[in-house]
């Protein structure tokens, strides 16, 4: 009787726990712009591509050991937030505006990107 009740309340912490985690992230669809850490919302338009490239490898490539590689960011039209991303699902969309989807963790400020589509523009 006594390990049926363990197990009872086990299970009831694992489920709290479950929900608990599922209430943190949500999936979001929004467009904005693939940028870096460092310049953050100054990449907002078009042509910002290469320094984005630069900040996410670092400078020593270019003569600068002192910039350190910056962390890949998705800037929201809308507000201009931050939001740190994982750069694999983004590779290839430096520095371009794109919608994309994802499960947004707003407590620790990032998005988990599950498809992105790049924004054309006319």
């Amino acid at each position: 009787m006594k390990k049926t009740i363990e197990f009872t309340v086990a299970v009831i912490l694992l489920f709290q726990v479950a929900i608990a985690a599922s209430a943190k992230t949500k999936s979001i669809t929004v467009t904005g712009w693939v940028s870096d850490e460092n310049c953050g919302a100054l990449h907002t338009k078009p042509g910002g591509e290469d320094c984005v490239l630069k900040c996410l490898r670092g400078g020593a490539h270019v003569g600068h050991p002192e910039w350190k590689p910056q962390r890949m960011v998705f800037v929201t039209d809308e507000g201009q937030k931050i939001w740190v991303v994982n750069p694999k699902a983004l590779k290839g969309f430096e520095g371009k505006h794109v919608t994309i989807t994802g499960h947004l963790n707003a407590t620790a400020k990032k998005i988990r990107v599950v498809t992105v589509t790049e924004v054309k523009t006319t």
